[in-house]
This record gives structure tokens, C-alpha cells and sequence, in this order.
């Protein structure tokens, strides 16, 4: 992960929740009666960020959540603590080379990570190789809207959209197709319907 993407989300893990907090609210509960997370189910969130979704997670699932950015960790920490999460465990981490074992989680959540990450194939590769087979893999993410004029100016835009920190434009077809990953089921999602959730299965 570069360091330039760590600087900046350490600025916005202060103004995050306040910001991106509603902006996302709905995909966030879109995405949790997607995953259906069933008792006991083992779940890894990559690129927790502030922790704004650990409070939905069921009390009997296990969750882990990872994310580079310490300072954004930090607000996820709190939040494990206010709302007394024991089952939820945070590390800081790099999504593109993790430290568990092969095969170890029944769904992995990847919310707003893949636009922004360098590498976002080595992510999802990472995230295939964790995720146990047969496991459920969920993307959400910007991708544009589908109106074509708004869609040139996002493409326009997408270098000072990367060096904001706030992604840069990626074909998710073709990133899933390269990860061998095909799309079970989707949905639009959020103001203009510009970001898409997908559901994967990890064959």
C-alpha cells in the first residue's frame, strides 16, 4: 500500500464518519441483507476503515476487519468499545499480503477498497486465496453512474479522484474476470446509483 494512500486516510479518519458516513449508509444496509450471515459464520472485512458497518454484524458471528490506516483503526477500536463487540478483533494490515492462513473465512466484505488500492488484483487474489472455498466474496464499490455524459466527466476526473484518496476509475468486470471471479448476483446502490455491490462465489 502506498504511502501516500496512508497519509491520507489518517487526515480522513477524523472527518470520515461525518462525511462518507450517510453518503454510503445505504449500500452498507444493502450489503448486510446480501451477505446473510449466518451464526458462527467467520467474516473479514477488508479496509474496515472507521468501523461505520461493525455494528451490524450479529453478535454470534466472528468478524475481523483490517485496514492500513492505524489512525482510521483507531475510530473502529472505539467503536468496538462503545458498542462492547466482543466478537469483533481489528488489525492493522495491508490487504495485499495478509497474515492469515489459506481457506479461513466463510464471507470477506471488501467495501470501498478496490478503486482505491494500487494493486487491486493482488487484493482480490488475496482475498480469494483466504476465503474459504465455496466461501462468498462481496465487492462494493464506486464504479460511476450509468448516465454517459456524467461517466466521461468521472473518467476525466479520475487522476485527481486517485491522488484525493478517493479512487481511481476501474472496469470491475474486467478486474473480477482476471481474479476468476464470476458474479452471482448485484445491485446499484447509493446517491445515482454509482456504486455496485456484487456477490461472488469463491470456487
Amino acid at each position: 500500500m502506498s504511502e501516500h494512500i496512508k497519509r491520507v486516510y489518517s487526515l480522513y479518519a477524523w472527518i470520515y464518519d461525518a462525511f462518507f458516513g450517510k453518503i454510503f449508509e445505504h449500500g452498507r444496509y444493502v450489503a448486510f441483507r446480501m451477505m446473510d450471515i449466518k451464526p458462527h459464520e467467520s467474516i473479514l472485512e477488508v479496509g474496515v476503515g472507521t468501523g461505520l458497518s461493525l455494528p451490524l454484524y450479529p453478535r454470534t458471528s466472528r468478524v475481523v476487519g483490517i485496514d492500513v490506516s492505524k489512525d482510521m483503526l483507531d475510530k473502529a477500536a472505539a467503536k468496538k468499545d462503545h458498542y462492547k463487540l466482543s466478537n469483533v478483533e481489528l488489525y492493522t494490515m495491508d490487504a495485499t499480503s495478509m497474515a492469515f492462513a489459506d481457506n479461513t473465512f466463510d464471507k470477506v466484505f471488501a467495501s470501498h477498497v478496490i478503486t482505491v488500492v494500487p494493486e487491486p488484483l493482488k487484493v482480490l487474489n488475496e482475498i480469494k486465496r483466504v476465503c474459504k472455498k465455496n466461501g462468498e466474496i462481496f465487492v462494493l464499490n464506486y464504479t460511476g453512474c450509468n448516465n454517459p455524459i456524467i461517466s466521461r466527466f468521472e473518467k476525466f476526473i479520475s487522476p485527481l479522484r486517485d491522488k484525493l484518496g478517493l479512487g481511481k476509475h476501474v472496469d470491475l468486470d474486467e478486474l473480477l474476470k482476471s481474479a476468476h471471479l464470476s458474479i452471482e448476483s448485484e445491485r446499484r446502490v447509493n446517491f445515482l446509483e454509482m456504486c455496485r455491490l456484487v456477490r461472488c462465489k469463491n470456487s
